[in-house]
C-alpha cells in the first residue's frame, strides 16, 4: 500500500501516454497550418487608372505653397527653372515672383507659407543654393528642399 489506496479504488488502468501524444500532435498541426489575415496595410479598393500618378498632369495645378521647380538642361547646360509651372528667366525675376506669392498668402492669412525649392536630381547644388541666397535678398526665411514632384516637368 504505498501509492496510498487500493486495488478496489481503480479497477481499470488507463495508459493515457498515447492520448497526449497525439493531442500534442494536433496541436502542432494546426499551430504550422494556421495563417493569420493580415489586416494592417492592406485596403481593398478600386481605383480608377487614368488618374493621379499614372494619368496626365493637372493643367493648372493649384498649389498651397510657393514651389521653385529646377530641371537641368543637358543640351544647354542651364538650369530651367518654374515657379508654380510659369517658367523663370533671370533671377531678379524669379525673386520678385516669389515675393509676390509669398505677399499674396499672407494676405490671405497664411503666414507661414514656405518657399519649397523643388530640384531634380541632376541638378548642380551650386543652383539650389543660388535660388536659396534669392530668397534670402528679398527677405524670404522660410525655404524647404522637396523631392521632385511626379510629372511636373511633362
Amino acid at each position: 500500500m504505498a501509492h496510498g489506496g487500493s486495488s478496489e479504488d481503480n479497477p481499470v488502468s488507463l495508459n493515457v501516454a498515447p492520448m497526449v501524444d497525439i493531442i500534442f500532435c494536433l496541436c502542432i498541426f494546426f499551430m504550422c497550418s494556421f495563417h493569420f489575415k493580415q489586416l494592417e496595410g492592406k485596403m481593398e479598393s478600386w481605383l480608377p487608372k487614368d488618374k493621379g500618378v499614372f494619368g496626365d498632369p493637372v493643367p493648372n495645378p493649384i498649389l498651397e505653397e510657393v514651389r521653385v521647380f529646377m530641371r537641368w538642361d543637358e543640351s544647354t547646360g542651364n538650369v530651367i527653372r518654374k515657379v508654380n509651372a510659369k517658367l523663370v528667366g533671370s533671377d531678379e525675376e524669379l525673386g520678385g515672383i516669389m515675393e509676390d506669392g509669398i505677399a499674396k498668402f499672407k494676405s490671405l492669412g497664411r503666414p507661414d507659407t514656405p518657399v519649397i525649392i523643388d530640384a531634380e536630381p541632376k541638378v548642380p547644388w551650386k543652383e539650389v543654393i543660388k535660388v536659396m541666397d534669392i530668397c534670402k535678398q528679398h527677405k524670404l526665411e522660410k525655404v524647404e528642399l522637396a523631392a521632385p514632384m511626379p510629372g511636373a516637368w511633362k
